[in-house]
C-alpha cells in the first residue's frame, strides 16, 4: 500500500471479522508500524481470542 488507508476505516473492526472471512494475520492489508497496522491486528487478535473462548 503506497497511500495511508482511509482515517474513516475502522481498522479494528476489520481485522476483528478478517477471521471470519478466512484471513490470516500475514494478510493483514496495511504496512507494519503504521497505526492501521497496529489497529487490524488487535482486532485480528481479539478475535482468535474470542474464538478460544468458546471452544
Amino acid at each position: 500500500m503506497t497511500e495511508p488507508p482511509d482515517d474513516n476505516l475502522d481498522h479494528y473492526a476489520l481485522g476483528f471479522y478478517a477471521l471470519g472471512k478466512g484471513l490470516r494475520r500475514e494478510d493483514c492489508p496495511y504496512a507494519d508500524g503504521t497505526t492501521a497496522h497496529s489497529q487490524w491486528t488487535a482486532g485480528y487478535a481479539a478475535a482468535v481470542k474470542e474464538r478460544e473462548q468458546k471452544t
